[in-house]
């Protein structure tokens, strides 16, 4: 079981032709609901880590991507890994059909900064539909 603010790690998902395997991801939302006639009950935002400052440079340069410090989360195993949330990007799981556990979470200042600055952007929002 997780909540809000949980950070997971998916064994394998799918984002288009795409199957990807083990990633973590930060859960936004744990509440039940409909999308595109397709029944979900968690909603997340990839969380990945920066390989080198040239990429954190890069990545950074989106809109979307909301940096996220080793500081700011609580994991077991812990990583000195800082990184970032694709905020853009929802992720729409049904908790039965994915294989998941719970690694930690999100400092609770800090996932409320995430959802301001989700509620204040105006970058489009992606919604990925393809684990339901």
């Amino acid at each position: 079981m997780c909540k809000i603010g949980d950070i997971i790690l998916i064994k394998k998902y799918k984002d288009g032709n795409n199957k990807i395997g083990r990633h973590s991801f930060i859960v936004i939302d744990d509440r039940k609901g409909v999308i595109e006639g397709l029944p979900y009950d968690m909603i997340c935002n990839v969380l990945s880590s920066f390989k080198s400052e040239a990429q954190k440079y890069r990545k950074l340069r989106y809109d979307g991507n909301f940096p996220i410090s080793h500081d700011d989360t609580v994991t077991n195993p812990h990583n000195e890994n800082n990184g970032y949330a694709k905020a853009d990007q929802l992720y729409y799981f049904n908790k039965d059909k994915i294989d998941y556990q719970v690694i930690g979470n999100i400092l609770p200042e800090i996932l409320n900064l995430l959802f301001e600055f989700i509620a204040e952007s105006n970058f489009p929002i992606v919604e990925i539909i393809d684990n339901l």
